[in-house]
Order: structure tokens, then sequence, then C-alpha cells
């Protein structure tokens, strides 16, 4: 089996070239005679705009510089068509023919010691001699070489890694080759477009040559590209037609009559990119039912008609109409980079969830340029405004108007992405308080296609859950599919195809599905809650009526005293709005609880003729907390009520004692016992028991035929929420 390099070692090697060929273009352009100025192009004319330290120049900043010549040579007359920055933009072969003699001239006397230069300043004229040094200084190479060299290191080596990423791809390897062809023109403009003055013939039409070889190969690679991805568009000979027709161009321009058909390359590129937009538009119409190729459509058609359109408007079309570039050729060459850079992405298919969106705000971002410079240009060169108040203008307009226009409109793109917060809470809040649970697992399903509008929804089962590991939610198939997490509460779903089909899921979705989930899970857990807690609570009274007012009731059923009677219904009325409206009684002393519930129990057993002693014990002076008021008072309430009812005694005995942080209380009695396990089966007993294990103690029952005898030990430190109030 071939094994695989890994990317980031091509991606790596890659560089390495990259930096070589820049190290070699470096090479080339320092190795020129340097006269240590910078010249400029000022009202048709050239003057000085910058000296280096020790000049003979130096005091001759601004000053006009009418020609240059050697001892025993001829001056040459210089204008501005000498420092122009791209031959191209002369516009026609005569003048391309006299500007590369020109250079060849100029060159030749650079070369010559010293070199005479004329100057004008002041209205004189001075000849100035300067020794041009043999080379020129790395660091006097400008921002722009520099510019251009990146620009083709970056087309490079992207390229090698897309084609490292997906190796049988034919798409990745047209990225490859305009790569190439962009490393190519824009490297090899570098050399010429920053020279000072001038380049020996050779060293010019060698990199004008490869400059316009290169700018057409990006030609070839882009419109191939687009012709089969991301659907193939054409097949088998046709498919090459591209690469025929522009190869015939590279053809006229690098080979018959160069340089005198030259100028045709800027109406060549300008074909390319009508033809690169029509294939653009053939891949929308041929994809409009993929919304994964629609998204990577959206992002690349928006790169190519940034960079694409910006280059044929900032550099080729203003010379067809007689004017000078709006931009640089170094500056127009990252315009290029935009496209490959976009186009990268696309190929290599990385994140297209977020194209749409990205695709939005870039789009808004150009919107907004296009419009600053256009309305400057309208302020310059139709309205005769001097520049700095044109763009003070300009800039004013574009704040005030288009920038709160476009937060409008970024409003109203995302329209109908998802509910209003007041419904989505509404909505949960309706889920959360179904009563089944079926029936809130198939409106949250449709809460989730209300917001989304999925093609389809799927409830994940179990075992796929380990796909959903991730506590929030995440996309799956390069965004075609939204996957939304298990909660505590909430099961897990899997959703495809966003608006019905028509986009991906973003990472906006995602970011919104989470809140969502949040809020939906937090919601149903807290209901859920309150469902236990007003359960529990209705078992508390229950158990509490059970325990509690049982007694009582039976006391008063067996009173034959009218009198007492009432007293003890009316003490049941009493214990019953305690448990229902005050479940957290206040603390009792020990010994105020056990005189209450002698003279309660000592009552009820004497009406049924049955007799309690109480031991004596002697009980220190000490509060009970509520919770264990209520647990010794049920006891022997229960215990004395049980006995009543099962045990056929005729005498008992009570005891209550303290020890160690616990009370310990008994009722033992002389009956013919009861099978304890028929007992333990009515409320009361179990009641009784669940309490008394939940808070940590013990409960006990011994029963046999001479006798049964119930016990039970408490504690006596106060429950979490006494103490904490």
């Amino acid at each position: 089996m071939r094994r695989r390099i890994p990317p980031g070692i091509v991606l790596i090697g890659a560089l390495i070239l990259a930096l070589l060929l820049g190290a070699l273009c470096t090479r080339i352009a320092v190795d020129r005679p340097w006269l240590g100025v910078d010249l400029a192009v000022l009202q048709g004319g050239v003057v000085v705009e910058r000296v280096v330290d020790g000049s003979p120049l130096t005091g001759s900043v601004g000053a006009a510089v009418l020609a240059i010549g050697a001892p025993g040579k001829a001056f040459v007359r210089l204008d501005a068509a000498d420092l122009v920055e791209e031959p191209d933009a002369l516009g026609d072969g005569m003048r391309l023919r006299r500007f590369f003699a020109r250079q060849a001239q100029l060159d030749a006397i650079l070369r010559s010691d010293p070199v005479l230069m004329v100057v004008e300043q002041g209205g004189s004229e001075q000849t100035i001699a300067v020794t041009a040094a043999p080379g020129r200084p790395v660091t006097d190479l400008p921002w722009p070489f520099w510019t251009q060299l990146f620009v083709g290191a970056v087309g490079w080596t992207l390229g090698a890694w897309v084609v490292t990423l997906r190796p049988r791809d034919a798409a990745a390897w047209m990225l490859l080759l305009s790569g190439l062809g962009l490393a190519m023109a824009a490297q090899a403009a570098a050399i010429y477009s920053t020279r000072e003055l001038a380049l020996d013939a050779r060293t010019f039409g060698a990199v004008s040559r490869a400059n316009g070889f290169g700018t057409l190969l990006y030609g070839i690679g882009m419109v191939t590209l687009f012709l089969i991805y991301p659907r193939r568009l054409v097949r088998g000979s046709a498919l090459g037609l591209p690469a025929a027709m522009i190869g015939i161009m590279i053809f006229l321009v690098v080979a018959v009559d160069w340089p005198g058909n030259v100028p045709m390359v800027q109406p060549f590129v300008t074909a390319i990119m009508a033809v690169l937009l029509a294939a653009i538009v053939a891949q929308l119409v041929a994809n409009r039912r993929d919304p994964a190729a629609r998204a990577m459509l959206g992002w690349l058609g928006l790169s190519v008609i940034l960079g694409a359109g910006g280059f044929v408007l900032t550099v080729i079309i203003p010379p067809l109409m007689g004017r000078p570039p709006v931009l640089e050729q170094s500056t127009a060459f990252l315009l290029f980079l935009i496209i490959y850079v976009g186009v990268a992405l696309g190929v290599a298919r990385y994140r297209l969830f977020d194209l749409a969106d990205w695709s939005v705000g870039v789009l808004f971002y150009a919107i907004g340029v296009v419009l600053l410079l256009g309305l400057d240009a309208l302020l310059i060169y139709v309205m005769a405004i001097d520049r700095l108040p044109a763009l003070s203008l300009s800039l004013a307009a574009v704040c005030l108007i288009y920038l709160p226009l476009r937060h409008r409109l970024s409003r109203w793109s995302r329209r109908g992405s998802g509910l209003p917060m007041e419904e989505l809470y509404r909505l949960i809040t309706e889920i959360a308080q179904l009563p089944d649970a079926r029936l809130q697992m198939e409106r949250i399903k449709a809460l989730w296609g209300d917001i989304f509008h999925p093609l389809a929804i799927h409830q994940v089962p179990q075992a796929e859950m380990g796909t959903l590991r991730a506590g929030a939610p995440i996309l799956a198939d390069e965004g075609r599919t939204l996957l939304i997490p298990r909660g505590v509460n909430t099961p897990a779903f899997r959703l495809d195809y966003a608006g019905q089909g028509g986009r991906l899921f973003s990472t906006r979705d995602v970011r919104q599905a989470a809140t969502i989930s949040h809020l939906l899970d937090d919601t149903l857990g807290r209901h859920l809650a309150y469902k236990e807690a007003v359960a529990e609570e209705r078992t508390r009274i229950n158990r509490d009526m059970h325990d509690n007012i049982g007694i009582l009731l039976l006391s008063a059923l067996h009173s034959g005293n009218a009198e007492r009677k009432n007293t003890l219904i009316r003490q049941t009325l009493s214990d019953l709005r305690e448990i229902v409206s005050n479940p957290m009684q206040a603390p009792l002393p020990l010994l105020h609880l056990i005189a209450d519930l002698r003279a309660e129990l000592g009552e009820a057993v004497e009406a049924a003729g049955v007799e309690l002693v109480w031991e004596k014990v002697d009980l220190p002076d000490t509060t009970l907390p509520s919770q264990t008021v209520q647990m010794l008072r049920a006891f022997l309430r229960e215990a004395v009520s049980n006995m009543l009812r099962h045990a056929n005694a005729r005498r008992a005995t009570a005891s209550v004692t303290i020890s160690e942080g616990w009370i310990c209380a008994s009722l033992a009695d002389d009956g013919s016992g009861f099978e304890v396990e028929d007992a333990v089966k009515g409320n009361g007993l179990e009641n009784l028991r669940s309490r008394m294990l939940e808070s940590g103690g013990e409960f006990l029952i011994d029963s046999s035929s001479t006798g049964t005898r119930v016990s039970a030990r408490i504690s006596l430190a106060p429950s979490p929420a006494e103490a904490l109030g």
C-alpha cells in the first residue's frame, strides 16, 4: 500500500521551496547598480523623493531629474514612462518596444562610473556626478517587493497543501496549477515593479515573460477548476479547451513578436475572468439542489468577484480608458490572493457550514470598501475636490449612511432563523407542563422543527450515543447534520438539512441549539423537581395525618365525656392545620413534650380500658429539634394506636431515655401479640419505619403470644435545613 506523505511535511517542503524562489528573486533584485535614490513621478516629470545619507544628491530632495548620462555617452532625458510599474499599462506595442529599448540604454548608463544626473531645483539646472554602488542593499527593497513575494509563496504553498489533503481530487491539482501561475506572476513582477530606475534587457525580458506566462497559467487552473468543481460540467476533450485556448494566448504573448503582443495580456485576462464568472454561474445552476455545493460556490464566487472584479476595475479598465491604474500592481496582487485563498478553502472543504455566514459578512465589508473608493473617486475626478477633503467626506458618508443600513440588512438576511425569545420561552414552558412524557418528546421534536426547519428529525437511540459525547451540539457531514446531545431530561436528536434542504447548519445554529437545549433541559428538570417536591409533600401530609391525627380521633371516639371529646376534636383540627401549613414546627423542650404525650396517650388508653405506666427516668432539661419532636410524637402515637387495634392488651409500659446524642423510646404491652409482617403492611408502621431509617435512626418490633415491644432510636441532631435556619 502506498504511504501518504503527511500534510505537514508537504507544507514545510512547499514553504521551503517558496522561500528558495523568493531568495532567488531577491538576489536578482539586489544584483543591480544602485544610485541610492528613490525617484517618483510628479506632474508628468521625474523627481527625487528620497536620498540615502552621504550621497552627492543630498539636498536635492524634491528636485526634478531631467536626464542622466555618463562620460562618453549621450544623455537620456527621463520621462514618467521610465518609472511605470507594469509595462502592460503602456497600451500598445510601439510604446512597449520604446520602453524596453530605453530600459536597456538606462541600465548601461547606470553601470558607468560616474553617472551624471541633470537636476533642476529652484529654476536652475546642475549636473551631479554619482557613483553607483555595484549592488542594492536588501534593506532598500520597498514593501511592495515583499508583498508580491508573499503572495507568490502563499499561492504555491497553499496549493501544495490542498493537493496533499486531497491527492485524488482533480480540482486540487488545478488549484496547485493556478498557485504555480500566481507565484510566477507575483514574484516576477516583484523584480521589475520595484526597480530603482532600470533593468537590463535580458533580465527585464525574462521576468516580463514569466509574469505574462504565470498570469495566463493562473487562468488555465481557475477556469478548469470551476468546470469540474464542485460538479463536473464538461467531459472528455472539451475539458482541455480552456488550456488550449489560453495556451494559444500564452504563445502569442511570450513567443510571438515579444514585446509587441504584451499589451494583449490585459484583454486576455479580462476575457478569462468573464469565462470564469460564467463557469461559476453554471455551477450555481447545476448545484441548486445541493446546499453544501451552494455554500462552497457562494464563498468561491464571492472570492472571485472581489478579487478578479477588483483587479479588473482598478488595474485593467483605467489604462484602457486612458487613466492611470487605481491600485499599484504590487497591491493588486493581493486581490488575486483573495481569490486563491477563497478557492483553496472551498476545495479543501474547510468549514463549509460557515461559508454562507462568512460570505455575507465579507460581502457587506466589500460593498463598504467599494462605496468608499467610488465616492472618493467621484468627489476627486468629477467634482474636483482635493484628496484629503474628498476622503473625509467619503468616510463620513459611509459611516453615517451605509453602516446603519448594513446593520439592518444583516438582521434582515438572518430573519426566520429562529423563534422570538418570548415565543420560545412560552413553548418550552408548555412542554414542561405536559403530563405525558411521550407527548413531551413529540413536542420537543416539533420545537426543533419550528426553529431549524430540517428535512428530517430523528431521535437518536442509545446505541448511537457514542458520537454525542460532547456536552454541546455538534455538526456532522460538513454541516448537513446537526447532532443535539442527550441532556439530563431530554433525548438526543439528529437534524438533517436545515431550511428544508436549502442550507447547511452553521456554527451560529450550533450556538443557538446549545442555548435552547440548555434552557429546555433546565426547564424540564425544574418542573420535574417541582412535581417531585409536590409528591413528597403530599406523602408527608398523608404520613403525618396518619401518625398524629389517628390517635387523637381514636381518643375522641372512645371518650364518653362530651367536653373532652370536643377538646380532642379541637386539638385534632389544630394539629391538622400545623401539618398542612407549618411542616417545620418549632423546637420543643423534652419535658414539656413528655408531659403532653403522657396526658394525651393516657386518656386514649384509659378510654379503651388499658393501663399505661411510664417508667421513671431522670430526663435532662433539654430542647429537642423539631424533626426529633415530630418523630418521637409520631412513634409513641402510632405504637399506642397499633396496640389498641391489634394487641388486646390490658397493661402497657412506656419508656423514654437519652444516651450519647440519641433519644430511645419504647412501648411494651402484655397482649396476645400479632403477626409483625401483617402489621407492617399497613401505612402506619411502614411509614414510621421509613421515616426512622431515612433519618438514620432505628425501628424494631418484637411480638409474641406474651406481648409486644416496639422500640425506636432517634437522633438528637437537627436536620440540615434546621441547622441552616
